[in-house]
């Protein structure tokens, strides 16, 4: 079902979990070409709840542009959750990390999907603490050897990655910003490392946060691990010479390997260039009768300043921002 409206609509942060983090440069290009062109892919929602499509729905919301709208039936959240999951595996963007946890969380919806199922006909049987039924009721093996076929794993894998995926959720609920690093690939963790990290307190899990954001490590060996956070819990007093020396050193590097360029090459270009725009305006003004213009023509050139100006928006404050650090 398609509808052309700009209701509001609900996020919902289970499902934004599975939705892999788009970057700034895809943002960017993607609120680019739906000013040009429109919202052209329609914004899938179940109910009032977003699904799939929060970048296109947060973009012409901001900027009041007309979309199309699929509504999505599921029987429950399952349903639903293995729909994004399938959706998201599409993607050739995803980390090997985001993959796995995907494949991992679609296994556990269709088989949560399979049990209500059987429940639903057998309302005298009793799953188990995870929701689920006997294998003897519902085809575990079954279903992971379908999603092997669809994603060319084996049906093993498949219910490593179930293993994986809770795992991540297990750490996701002390520390969300880890799993959200592990999953992007901005901090190496080995499978059987992510099982072990998940049964760490949230003692440990702070203390691993800690170490995250000091920026001395990018990659987590358990044993490493137990170390660092050992080595954190014990009450010297002394200062860390070890991170500091290889802060030091590492920021050395980087100056070592910087290529000599003139920093403000690209503003003293745009220095020069940008009296012209304000010329060619300031006459389109004197001699343009507006009345006598196409509407069409008058939208065109009303769609390009407002882009125009939504990035010159962006550079001041960036310009700004950084006049603000020095």
């Amino acid at each position: 079902m398609s509808d052309s409206q700009t209701p509001e609509f609900e996020t919902d942060n289970g499902f934004l979990e599975l939705i892999q983090p788009r970057d700034e440069k895809y943002m960017e290009e993607l609120e680019e070409d739906i000013f040009d062109h429109g919202c052209r892919d329609a914004v899938c929602v179940w109910g009032n709840t977003l699904i799939d499509g929060h970048l296109r729905y947060s973009i012409c919301k901001k900027w009041d542009i007309r979309f199309n709208i699929r509504r999505l039936i599921f029987q429950s959240r399952d349903e639903a959750e293995a729909y994004l999951c399938a959706e998201q595996l599409k993607r050739t963007d995803l980390t090997s990390e985001y993959k796995k946890y995907l494949i991992g969380r679609l296994f556990r919806a269709d088989m949560n999907a399979a049990s209500a199922a059987f429940l639903k006909e057998h309302p005298e049987k009793q799953p188990n603490a995870d929701g689920q039924i006997s294998q003897k009721y519902v085809q575990k093996t079954e279903i992971a050897t379908i999603i092997g076929k669809e994603y060319n794993f084996g049906f093993s894998t498949v219910t490593k990655y179930d293993v994986y995926a809770r795992a991540l959720d297990e750490i996701r609920a002390k520390g969300p910003e880890i799993t959200n690093r592990i999953l992007n690939g901005n901090l190496r963790v080995s499978h059987e490392n992510v099982i072990e990290l998940s049964r760490l307190p949230i003692e440990d899990i702070n203390g691993l946060k800690r170490l995250l954001e000091s920026g001395s490590i990018d990659r987590i060996g358990y044993s490493q691990l137990r170390h660092e956070l050992r080595w954190q819990r014990l009450p010297t007093g002394k200062p860390d010479y070890r991170r500091r020396r290889r802060e030091r050193e590492n920021a050395e590097a980087g100056i070592k390997q910087m290529p000599v360029t003139d920093p403000d090459a690209e503003l003293t270009s745009l220095k020069f260039t940008i009296p012209s725009w304000s010329k060619t305006i300031s006459r389109t003004m004197e001699l343009t009768d507006f009345p006598s213009t196409s509407a069409s023509a008058r939208q065109e050139v009303k769609t390009q300043l407002v882009n125009l100006t939504r990035k010159i928006n962006r550079l001041l404050r960036q310009l700004e921002e950084d006049s603000d650090d020095r």
